[in-house]
């Protein structure tokens, strides 16, 4: 397999599976900005992993098809591998008080699967390099300051409990837009003589305290309760 292994094919599919990372992150950018728990970094590594099983796919197993009279197909195990480790990945995301985690590490442990398939079928270049790759990604993307860094605006959403009186839609607007929260779009939940509830979506810069918004928001007397809601549309 050595001669098929030259430096141009193997600088291509290294250039695929960087490609596959880029095409993931701009996925994952738009995710992180939504507060969804699968964000850049989630996205990339599947990406580099889908990139590398299909590399393996097509192109791991020359030195066996190549072969004459070959009865077998050499690709079967890298298939159930997939399908395998993903039920082993499935088992590390957690969901706690509507917040998701270890979705990192699932798409991690299912992006080593592929490394380990790129190595056995004898494809050391692209597996190692794969390796080095990923650890960076997941060392730089690791880092909220780096992400906070690159993501300007954020999604806002909260559920507010409050009085109702004519006027309060209005009222609950101009206090969002007092305390910076742009795009404010809000949706009645539910309504009486004497209360009403909001649920309010907007956008926020990224180094914006949503904390801060929230404890002015309660200074108003109208005001009953606000449920913070992370993740967006």
């Amino acid at each position: 397999m050595s001669h098929f292994l030259t430096i141009s094919i193997q600088l291509d599919w290294l250039f695929r599976v960087l490609v596959a990372a880029l095409c993931g992150g701009i996925i994952g950018y738009e995710r992180a900005t939504q507060r969804k728990s699968a964000g850049m970094r989630t996205h990339m590594v599947v990406a580099v992993a889908s990139a590398l099983f299909m590399i393996v796919s097509k192109y791991g197993f020359f030195d066996l098809l190549r072969l004459n009279d070959i009865s077998l197909d050499p690709s079967r195990i890298a298939a159930q591998i997939v399908t395998g480790i993903s039920f082993i990945g499935a088992g590390t995301i957690l969901v706690r008080r509507e917040q998701v985690s270890g979705l990192t590490t699932a798409a991690g442990v299912w992006a080593t699967a592929a490394i380990g398939t790129a190595i056995g079928a004898g494809m050391y270049i692209i597996g190692v390099v794969s390796t080095i790759f990923l650890f960076i990604i997941q060392i730089i993307f690791h880092d909220d300051s780096f992400i906070n860094f690159i993501i300007l605006h954020i999604r806002f959403t909260i559920r507010i409990e409050a009085d109702y009186h004519d006027g309060i839609l209005a009222e609950l607007k101009k206090e969002l837009e007092a305390n910076e929260v742009e795009q404010v779009t809000l949706k009645v939940i539910s309504l009486n003589a004497k209360h009403i509830s909001v649920y309010v979506d907007g956008v926020i810069k990224n180094r914006k305290d949503e904390n801060d918004i929230i404890l002015n928001l309660e200074k108003n007397p109208n005001i009953r309760s606000i449920v913070y809601s992370r993740g967006g549309k």
